[in-house]
């Protein structure tokens, strides 16, 4: 990663903890304008409150159902930084737009995805085979059928459980 391609970088203090910390990145070897978001930090009751304010089967979203602080969580990183990925669209026409995150961050990453590619007007009217999501062990976020509807846009990589535990004791073994 080089350190001369963030383009922004936010924190906890800057989202008011109503979003997790994340990052706009211009990866120009790959041709992608990569948003990344963190993950979970358990020291941080914020992430647990986004995680909490879900009303389960309440909040509808393109025929489907969504987790409600995820979802508020990344209309406020995508208003808030729209003005940002527009200008980088614009400047770099051929790029990717990739949104990454794991745990809490896949989550908002996913519902993030999903509001792009249902208002690219608000991005220069990117491509939907531009928009991409790469979601590692996401928190439950949609129902079904949405992640069937957008299965071209968000790849979410979930470990089974058993495969988890046998990873965190190969890597705890040799330590």
């Amino acid at each position: 990663m080089n350190p001369q391609w963030v383009v922004c970088r936010k924190t906890y203090e800057d989202t008011g903890g109503l979003a997790p910390p994340y990052l706009i990145y211009l990866d120009h070897d790959h041709a992608d304008i990569v948003l990344a978001i963190r993950g979970l930090n358990m020291a941080k009751e914020t992430d647990y409150a986004l995680l909490l304010d879900n009303r389960l089967g309440k909040m509808k979203l393109d025929g489907g159902y969504v987790h409600n602080g995820l979802l508020k969580a990344a209309a406020l990183i995508l208003d808030a930084e729209c003005d940002v990925l527009r200008e980088l669209l614009e400047k770099y026409p051929d790029y990717m737009l990739t949104f990454a995150g794991h745990s809490l961050g896949a989550g908002v990453g996913a519902m993030l995805a999903i509001l792009v590619v249902q208002n690219r007007d608000r991005l220069e009217n990117i491509e939907r085979k531009r928009i991409r999501c790469y979601a590692m062990a996401p928190a439950r976020c949609m129902s079904l059928n949405l992640a069937v509807r957008y299965a071209d846009v968000i790849n979410s990589v979930v470990l089974q459980v058993r495969n988890c535990f046998f990873f965190c004791f190969l890597i705890l073994s040799c330590m």
